[in-house]
């Protein structure tokens, strides 16, 4: 098995698809090389490309077979353009992707600095207005 996985890795490398200072820099690989959600930056693991996500309560469908990890569009996709290539396509979790849907990762990191700078900027401030608004539907 270890011959083998070295044999792949080598493959890809000599075809410029194992350059991991570039998977890094799309923000596919952490510094110690595993495999990250683009977007969220968290590592993934083998049983996230199997577990089903979850569903809200009372609106659970049978059929669901969306799974917690999903392809993920570095570069947001565009009519016309080419997107489904080495280095721009990888994986991420599938709720951060919907998150992203198709403004791309660092504009939605831009929008998610303003939402969280426009809601006090500091946890103690989130958690504040947690209470107030748990408060205000408690009434």
């Amino acid at each position: 098995m270890k011959k083998l996985k070295e044999a792949n890795m080598r493959k890809a490398t000599e075809r410029g698809l194992w350059d991991t200072e570039r998977l890094r820099d799309v923000r596919m690989l952490n510094s110690s090389n595993q495999t990250v959600c683009p977007l969220c930056l968290n590592e993934l693991s083998a049983l996230d490309f199997i577990k089903r996500s979850e569903q809200a309560e009372g609106r659970e469908t049978y059929d669901l077979t969306a799974t917690e990890i999903s392809l993920f569009h570095i570069q947001e996709l565009r009519v016309g353009k080419l997107q489904h290539r080495p280095y721009n396509l990888g994986w991420g979790h599938h709720h951060c992707n919907v998150v992203v849907k198709d403004a791309g990762i660092i504009p939605t990191l831009e929008w998610m600095k303003r939402v969280v700078d426009n809601n006090g900027d500091s946890w103690q401030k989130i958690q504040e207005d947690k209470l107030s608004v748990e408060k205000a539907l408690s009434q």
